[in-house]
């Protein structure tokens, strides 16, 4: 058997790879010279120690072979490893730092760096790294994926859709890759493209559940509603763990005009069936009716979002003889609103990083009397956790006007115009109902709206910014015959997908097969929150569309003076304009029962400038006097509160 030190490390090195961890480790400790070839043997075996679990003599290893070689950048690079196993990803980075400023070759270094960096929330950091890695190691996938995770990470949806896809390129046959593929496509807005790779995920795993998952986001980002909602259902049945895929199966519904406000209702009894779990026997609340009451609001979009926007009066407003406010934030967030909202707050808990069982156990200590649920099955939403009720009462309020549901959810708070008597059967919470509107819509101090653009430009133009995926093909249908009525007239719509020429195009090939000239349409995307507003100046009469109408969209656009047309129906989904104008008193000005009727208002405005100046005049205090009434809401909804919980109080009282 040879001595030759260099020979046996060639050897044991070779036994090494092939997994015979016990011979090879054998050869390794034969080598005690020259310094160099010892350190290197003394590092393998330290990760042969660490392969076998034992983590102080892999630790001791490593640091014998640096004290013997300070420079040997394999060494840093394998101690690095271990830090990383460990979580000691401070100290992971520095050893993999070392190692490439040692050997600026050594590709592993690089590419452990960068995912360590990543791991410490270091994207922008970590990208360089990558890219180093990727230029030694172009044949490897994982090193074009993981560039790909750190260009998404970084928002650069179009950069990182182009690593991934070399990525697959590299690996045809890995659908694990492909269904990343189809995400990061689908970000990128290169939709057909996702669509595709996902197709081919699911033909090689059809079992892989995120596949059908991301094949669902493809679909909802194209606009097609009842596609989506197939792939949400099946990625779910596959693997009940994604919640997600439920709440979004379950949201895609009210997208569908031939579904019945019953059939959805049943839909969401059945499917949170599921998520029932043992509720508390009793509660440490003390049961006095009159003694402030402890409410926690329980939301992911407590930041600038509509939720963030609605509670922002909510939290303000709160008498606190009569209530104190705890708000858990269960996603991050630190902008503007976000800060407000937090300095509202009497109470605020970052919430991210508790599973539903740690919340609940923590929403207990607090002694929370009311807890609100703020999503529904928004995303984000933390549904899991009101299943388990860890507050005496519970309510479904703001973010999702309909039921989740829930056996264990008490109230669903609304107002009549949202739920008229016929669709109180469809909840499983007994549905509670606000004197005015169910929320509170405070505009910012823009200046006053402009006047009607038709009066400068001498054509009607029509508009909507809501969510495409509302536009289905009996919208699309209505909205060409209230077009084709008016002379002249256009169509502005506005949607963050739309700044892709893909999802773009789709809409106005559905609006060419029913007659509309695609430069009679003008498509935008996102926009910052104030251009948006100043964008309905362009807009001389809003556009709802049904089923799933306008709500937030539809406080902005009449706040900025733009009349929203909009039919109602049954479904409380279909009524949220109709709740807002009933608030402001104008119902009857611009809501229609019928799709005829509908038409009708909408083309009868487009004739009568003079009726749009007026509009255009009355709105904005309108909305002041009805929906943006803060005292008021804040009033009925601490009514609410404490009439919720003295019935909670007498029924405690009553089985004592």
């Amino acid at each position: 058997m040879t001595s030759d030190p260099a020979q046996l490390l060639r050897q044991a090195e070779s036994l090494h790879n092939q997994g015979r961890l016990d011979e090879a480790e054998a050869l390794y400790q034969r080598i005690v010279a020259p310094p160099p070839l010892a350190a290197k043997a003394l590092t393998n075996r330290g990760v042969i120690a660490q392969q076998r679990g034992q983590t102080d003599d892999a630790l001791a290893l490593h640091r014998h072979a640096l004290d013997l070689a300070p420079d040997l950048a394999e060494a840093w690079c394998n101690r690095g490893d271990l830090f990383s196993d460990l979580g000691r990803l401070d100290e992971a980075e520095a050893d993999f730092a070392r190692a490439a400023s040692l050997s600026p070759g050594l590709a592993p270094a690089w590419f452990n760096l960068g995912n360590t960096r990543m791991r410490l929330g270091q994207a922008a950091e970590a990208e360089p790294c990558y890219r180093r890695a990727a230029d030694m190691l172009p044949h490897l996938p994982v090193v074009h994926a993981q560039l790909a995770r750190c260009l998404d990470a970084l928002g650069r949806a179009p950069e990182a859709a182009d690593a991934m896809e070399a990525a697959a390129r590299l690996a045809p046959g890995d659908w694990r890759m492909l269904t990343d593929l189809g995400a990061l496509q689908q970000q990128a807005g290169r939709m057909r493209a996702a669509q595709d790779s996902l197709r081919t995920a699911i033909s090689l795993r059809p079992s892989h559940s995120a596949a059908h998952y991301n094949l669902g986001n493809a679909f909802y980002g194209e606009g097609r509603a009842a596609e989506a909602a197939a792939c949400y259902h099946a990625a779910w049945t596959m693997d009940p763990r994604l919640t997600m895929a439920a709440s979004n199966h379950l949201n895609c519904l009210h997208y569908l005009p031939d579904l019945s406000g019953k059939d959805i209702g049943l839909a969401h009894r059945r499917i949170m069936e599921r998520r029932r779990t043992p509720v508390p026997a009793r509660y440490a609340n003390v049961p006095e009716p009159e003694r402030v009451l402890r409410v926690g609001y329980v939301s992911a979009d407590f930041r600038r979002h509509p939720l963030g926007l609605l509670m922002r009066p909510v939290l303000k407003g709160h008498d606190r003889t009569k209530v104190f406010a705890v708000c858990y934030a269960t996603r991050p967030g630190d902008d503007d609103i976000a800060r407000q909202l937090r300095h509202n707050a009497d109470l605020w808990r970052e919430a991210e990083s508790l599973d539903d069982e740690a919340l609940a156990r923590l929403i207990g200590e607090d002694g929370i009397d009311i807890l609100v649920d703020l999503d529904g099955h928004t995303a984000g939403n933390r549904l899991g956790l009101f299943a388990a009720k860890p507050a005496p009462v519970q309510v479904g309020w703001l973010g999702y006007p309909f039921t989740t549901g829930l056996a264990a959810m008490d109230y669903a708070l609304m107002d009549r115009a949202t739920v008229p008597p016929e669709a109180e059967g469809w909840f499983r919470e007994k549905v509670a109902f606000l004197p005015g509107s169910r929320l509170c819509y405070q505009g910012p101090e823009t200046p006053e709206p402009a006047p009607p653009p038709v009066l400068a430009r001498g054509h009607v133009t029509f508009g909507s910014f809501n969510n495409i995926a509302k536009l289905n093909d009996r919208v699309i249908e209505s909205w060409s015959r209230i077009l084709a009525r008016t002379p002249g007239s256009r169509l502005l719509l506005k949607w963050p997908h739309l700044a892709h020429a893909e999802v773009a195009g789709r809409l106005r090939d559905a609006f060419a097969a029913c007659g509309i000239a695609p430069e009679r349409l003008e498509m935008r995307g996102n926009s910052p929150p104030a251009q948006l507003l100043a964008e309905y100046a362009d807009v001389d009469i809003g556009l709802d569309p049904f089923p799933y109408c306008g709500a937030f969209t539809s406080c902005e656009a009449l706040w900025m003076g733009v009349p929203v047309v909009t039919q109602p129906g049954p479904r409380p989904f279909s009524r949220q304009t109709l709740a807002l104008l009933a608030a402001m008193g104008m119902e009857g000005e611009l809501a229609r029962p019928n799709l005829e009727g509908y038409e009708d208002l909408a083309v009868a405005l487009a004739a009568d400038p003079a009726r749009l100046s007026d509009l255009r005049r009355r709105l904005r205090p309108a909305m002041r006097q009805g929906p943006g009434d803060e005292a008021a809401h804040v009033a009925a909804v601490e009514d609410f509160f404490r009439t919720a919980w003295k019935g909670w109080c007498a029924k405690i009282k009553g089985e004592a």
